[in-house]
């Protein structure tokens, strides 16, 4: 049986990864598809990686990786570095050299998509990255293929298995973000520097991706709205399910009359809503679009085995293809419809329900202070809790509002915080019906 040959350049875990994954079940993949996939070259600066590869006869092992670009025998090149530079120049690289790419890169993907499609179009090749979001979820192919039918209407997504994983600890246990992050770094799930994470970056990648999936927009995540989860205590989600809800970080993309509406903040979702129950490190994404209703695709958003599996799917349908169509790739990349000029609604004209945290000295009026704020900024009041009464001490106040603006609700916020009796910023959750 032939081979389709494979360099991978980055070995990290998730490189490590997806060469175990190949090499172990070579012969599992060749039954299931009639294709035998053979790792020639592995590429990495790291020499200490290159050498955690033993007995691997005839394998590449270099650490620059235009030896694998210039390689005459290797047909589909893996490119698991990740960020923009070296991994722009190696993915063009490989595709000027008419070498098919996998990708699980979701930064490069959602900020350099256009200039990376276009190559692959002009050289008739390939460009998959089914593994830069969600894992093992087949988000990527089935927004591509299976419903590029129809109009889509509304993308929800628990997109980061990190900060999903650290709000069920802190809802779950009671902890502070703080020892929740810590059990998440030592259990391998957060990065020893978890910024882009918890940060809300990460989410916000692959919500560029899948808005240019589904809406044929071109957006860079810049212009998207981004709030991470690191004020959020396990006071706001206690209140949060006295309440009926849960507290997520979520990715929203919807279209409406006046624009898409794009962004990543934490988010109180009904402890009804299909999203609600997703716990720990796993990721989902809800998807509603005019024919096919409400779909939901839930499973393991990162990790090293999750991740390998798409990647070496990404592999194994290009190399069905050169095995059984040919080598290169007929059908153009369809996302010239898409452009960067699509309207997006501005965030401060969105309107939603609110939860708002107050920090305040516990005296008369206070209360009637911050109602008055709101009231003059119309925002209305749907509910209020001060379970806590410390006479001239600092009390948490929680209130529910009714829908209002964004921009009105920033104003409020504003002028409530430079207030004497407020003692800390007022912690703001958007709540989505």
């Amino acid at each position: 049986m032939k081979s389709v040959n494979v360099g991978i350049i980055g070995l990290g875990t998730i490189g490590m990864g997806v060469y175990e994954a190949i090499t172990k079940n070579s012969s599992l993949i060749a039954k299931k598809s009639g294709v035998l996939i053979k790792v020639k070259g592995v590429a990495d600066k790291d020499a200490e990686a290159l050498n955690k590869i033993k007995d691997a006869k005839g394998l590449i092992k270099t650490g620059s990786f235009r030896a694998l670009i210039a390689d005459k025998d290797i047909d589909i090149i893996v490119e698991l570095i990740g960020g923009i530079n070296p991994a722009k120049n190696i993915v063009l690289e490989a595709l000027e050299n008419n070498k098919h790419v996998v990708t699980a890169n979701k930064e490069l993907i959602s900020k350099c998509w256009k200039e990376i499609f276009c190559s692959a179009r002009k050289n008739k090749v390939f460009v998959n990255f089914e593994a830069s979001v969600g894992g093992a979820i087949p988000i990527i192919r089935t927004m591509r293929d299976g419903f590029r039918a129809d109009k889509i209407d509304t993308i929800y997504g628990i997109l980061n298995g990190t900060t999903n994983f650290i709000l069920t600890e802190i809802a779950e246990k009671g902890c502070s973000f703080s020892e929740a992050l810590k059990i998440a770094q030592k259990k391998g799930i957060a990065e020893k520097n978890p910024e882009l994470d918890i940060s809300g970056k990460d989410s916000v990648h692959k919500l560029a991706i899948l808005t240019l999936l589904g809406f044929g927009a071109g957006i860079s995540p810049d212009d998207i709205y981004t709030e991470g989860i690191n004020r959020i205590e396990a006071q706001d989600l206690l209140n949060a399910q006295r309440w009926g809800y849960s507290i997520k970080l979520l990715a929203i993309a919807k279209r409406t009359r006046s624009g898409l509406q794009l962004r990543v903040h934490p988010t109180l979702l009904s402890s009804g809503h299909i999203l609600s129950d997703v716990k720990g490190s796993d990721n989902a994404i809800f998807v509603k679009g005019e024919l096919i209703g409400e779909s939901l695709l839930f499973g393991k958003g990162a990790g090293k085995k999750p991740t390998s599996v798409s990647v070496v799917g990404d592999i194994l349908e290009i190399a069905e293809h050169i095995m059984f169509s040919g080598g290169e790739n007929l059908l153009p990349y369809n996302f010239n419809y898409a452009d960067n000029k699509k309207k997006l609604k501005s965030m401060v004209e969105i309107e939603m329900p609110f939860y708002l945290r107050f920090s305040v000295i516990d005296k008369p009026g206070v209360l009637a202070g911050i109602a008055s704020i709101l009231s003059e900024d119309k925002i209305s009041i749907a509910n209020v809790s001060q379970e806590e009464r410390k006479e001239g001490r600092v009390v948490p106040v929680v209130i529910l509002t009714h829908k209002a603006k964004e921009g009105n609700m920033r104003s409020a916020i504003k002028k409530i915080d430079r207030m004497s009796y407020v003692k800390k910023k007022t912690v703001v959750i958007r709540i989505e019906e």
